[in-house]
């Protein structure tokens, strides 16, 4: 990675990360929230990703409308997105408008209005997306899985919240987690682009002034503890002619040592058009379309996991060679050949991870979140180089379990219950409607 980055702090104590870029007359900005949706309180889950939206939303000054109609005047654009450990808020500005739209976001950030009428818009809203992904299969797959897999564990609740949590959210308690996490010290500000150092220090001086200084919430979310055994849940869903089939066991964090020995096992097992996944079910049996792997992080340990969405009648025969695979992998290994094309996919991929200042800036803010290896980044094609087959082989039995499992199938219970039966090494099997969430 290109070592252009620069790192400052503004006077309120938030970090800055610049990727000076004068190629084209942009710049990407985000703001980014150290905290994330494990701070949302029980039965309040929903309400980090409902508290930026409401900042979205408009200030004292000025309506949602408005706010819009200033972000396309200056040529910008501006998203928010949550996850368990993080707020982002991501935005692009053309180059001479890049004072104002910055006065602009310090506006939102520093001086949201809370609206009783805005947070029963976003509520609305928040439910209607609730409610959508019972319309996809997938989304609905991924969410079921997290909730099962990872039970009682911030990892394992929905950034979405439920219906009922959603509802239950008050004016007052937006306030209140306002208050206790947009701070200074709990922000990291990035800018890639057309922008100087001394343009950005000039500007950061005037915004975001107005936050706290008080000191952020400290890190509270425990290891996840993961169930024993083969567990299947089933989300019923009547007329399913495709399933969607998630597997997953506990994987890595993101100052795990094992980590990038994992990254290189992943690749080979499902991570490429031609891994063992994609060869096994599409290529020599045809059963799903696409099959693939991954391997997540966060700051504590998170999901591992492998996906395919056969025909009804084939999901458990692709349940049973996704595991037996599985077990081959761990037991087995990986071979000389695969070690070193994995490497190689891995090392000429990882130039458009950073080909542009925006991506670039993103991975200098992604060390800084997680508190990552100052090299982590950096020095990736050189650490990959590193692995060897005997770290991936023991990377593999040690972060990997094949008797530890969460298995989630999206099907119509009823098409799959005599296949169910006859499923050997499961501990046991669950059903919920589709519509339960």
């Amino acid at each position: 990675m290109k070592g252009s980055c620069i790192a400052f702090r503004t006077r309120g104590g938030s970090s800055v990360f610049l990727e000076e870029n004068h190629t084209l007359p942009l710049v990407d900005l985000q703001l980014t929230l150290r905290t994330g949706s494990v701070y949302d309180p029980k039965g309040l889950e929903g309400l980090t990703r409902i508290t930026a939206s409401m900042i979205r939303m408009g200030t004292k000054r000025l309506c949602a409308t408005a706010v819009q109609e200033a972000i396309d005047r200056l040529g910008a654009q501006l998203y928010v997105l949550c996850a368990p450990s993080y707020v982002h808020f991501t935005a692009s500005v053309v180059e001479r408008n890049l004072k104002p739209f910055l006065s602009l976001l310090d506006e939102l950030v520093c001086r949201p209005a809370w609206r009783p009428a805005d947070l029963d818009f976003v509520k609305r809203q928040t439910i209607a997306d609730i409610v959508e992904i019972r319309d996809n299969d997938q989304m609905l797959a991924v969410r079921h899985f997290r909730r099962f897999a990872l039970a009682g564990h911030p990892y394992g609740r929905s950034v979405l919240g439920t219906i009922a949590s959603v509802k239950a959210i008050r004016r007052k308690d937006v306030i209140r987690l306002y208050g206790e996490h947009y701070l200074a010290r709990n922000l990291i500000i990035g800018a890639a682009g057309a922008v100087s150092e001394a343009l950005l220090r000039e500007l950061l001086d005037s915004s975001f002034n107005r936050l706290s200084g008080a000191k952020p919430p400290t890190e509270k979310v425990v290891a996840p503890r993961f169930a024993t055994g083969r567990r299947v849940l089933v989300v019923d869903k009547p007329a399913r002619s495709q399933t969607q089939i998630l597997i997953g066991a506990l994987g890595t964090s993101a100052r795990d040592a094992d980590y990038f020995p994992l990254l290189v096992g992943n690749t080979i097992f499902g991570g490429t058009f031609t891994a063992r996944l994609m060869r096994e079910i599409r290529s020599k049996r045809g059963w799903s379309y696409g099959a693939s792997s991954r391997l997540a992080f966060d700051r504590q340990r998170d999901l591992w996991s492998m996906w395919a969405f056969p025909a009804a009648q084939d999901a458990l025969a692709c349940t049973e060679l996704q595991l037996a695979l599985l077990e081959k992998l761990i037991d087995q290994g990986i071979t000389r050949n695969e070690l070193a094309f994995a490497k190689d996919y891995l090392i000429k991929s990882h130039a458009f991870e950073i080909d542009t200042a925006a991506k670039r800036l993103g991975l200098a803010m992604e060390t800084e979140l997680f508190r990552l290896a100052s090299d982590f980044h950096s020095r990736f094609v050189e650490k990959i180089r590193a692995v060897t087959r005997d770290q991936v082989n023991q990377a593999l039995k040690k972060r990997l379990s094949k008797r530890n499992l969460a298995i989630v199938i999206v099907a119509t219970y009823e098409d799959i219950r005599k296949q169910l039966e006859s499923f050997s090494g499961v501990t046991s099997i669950s059903v919920v409607p589709f519509d339960e969430i």
